[in-house]
């Protein structure tokens, strides 16, 4: 068994037009330029994991209202087990608009959603029912209106009493409490704020300063975004830049997921080694970049864009 965790999931459209200009009309005729996916950091790499030939995927999170029955559905289209608290309030949608001429991607991101204490109590139930069984915990992305920052922590605590390891992606308060609770792998989401733990990151020595910070504060491994290329922090104190080279981006929208999902493909396949476990990550990331598609279709498109991806190590 895989567990994903998504507690803010989205409906997320993307259109795909040839100038975004404003208070220029847009016509979509073509499905091929329109994409509507159940969307969410966490969700779309259990959708990966599937695609990658893994049985028994489930995601846990939150939905609501008539959108939420409409996000299930096309959630077990794509037959990952559904888990989900249901709400009352309507979940939220996101928007990209990317336009060809000249090459832009705006994004639209809706954060209305909220939950009750009750649909949280029962969320941390279910949660620790249905782990048991996992091999692989994933919790990632944002939270939603009404869930106490320390819901990462009081996870992965509940992880940490069943002998689970947890890939966690988060940003902000969330992230910063979940660190006490010392999270095997830790990505941080920052793109919003361009801070990391309330500290801004703008070169390359602030990201390095920064996950070192991370792993002093609990995280065992640091996977750094920077940019397009990743630093990537081991549990020696060794530090290496993974890089893309020779690729043309299309699309961003499932890169980070499928990063998420094949990293951990990697290891279930070879056995943990967190440099090479990185760079068939990168590869999966690099593979949905230069294409219009948000989920991975099989091993040997990663195994395609493996060459591509060089790591260094770099002076501590």
């Amino acid at each position: 068994m895989i567990t994903t965790v998504t507690l803010n999931p989205s409906i997320d459209r993307e259109y795909f037009i040839d100038e975004h200009k404003a208070m220029k009309d847009q016509y979509i005729y073509d499905d091929e330029n329109l994409k509507v996916y159940p969307g969410g950091k966490g969700l779309i790499a259990a959708i990966n994991l599937k695609n990658l030939g893994y049985s028994d995927v489930q995601n846990i999170g939150f939905v609501g209202g008539k959108q939420g029955l409409y996000f299930e559905k096309m959630v077990q289209d794509y037959k990952v087990t559904t888990n989900y608290v249901y709400t009352s309030n309507e979940m939220r949608n996101n928007i990209k608009i990317i336009a060809s001429n000249p090459p832009s991607n705006t994004l639209y991101n809706d954060y209305t959603y909220s939950v009750s204490d009750k649909s949280v109590k029962e969320i941390k139930k279910r949660f620790k029912r249905s782990i048991r069984e996992s091999d692989l915990i994933m919790i990632a992305g944002s939270i939603p209106e009404g869930v106490s920052f320390d819901i990462y922590y009081e996870l992965i605590e509940i992880c940490n009493e069943l002998d689970k390891d947890v890939y966690l992606k988060a940003s902000g308060e969330a992230l910063k409490r979940a660190l006490k609770a010392k999270p095997k792998f830790v990505v941080p989401y920052f793109k919003h704020t361009n801070k990391i733990l309330d500290v801004k990151v703008e070169n390359r020595e602030d990201y390095i300063k920064m996950g070192k910070e991370l792993q002093k504060e609990g995280a065992q491994y640091v996977i750094m975004p920077f940019h397009t290329n990743r630093l990537l922090f081991d549990v020696d104190n060794s530090l290496y830049l993974l890089s893309p080279e020779d690729y043309c981006i299309r699309n961003l929208l499932g890169a980070g997921d499928a990063y998420n999902a094949a990293f951990f493909d990697y290891i279930f396949q070879n056995g943990f080694d967190f440099l090479e476990a990185n760079r068939y990550a990168a590869a999966a990331a690099l593979d949905i970049a230069e294409h219009k598609i948000v989920f991975l279709k099989g091993r040997q498109e990663i195994e395609d864009s493996i060459d591509n991806i060089t790591i260094e190590e770099l002076e501590v």
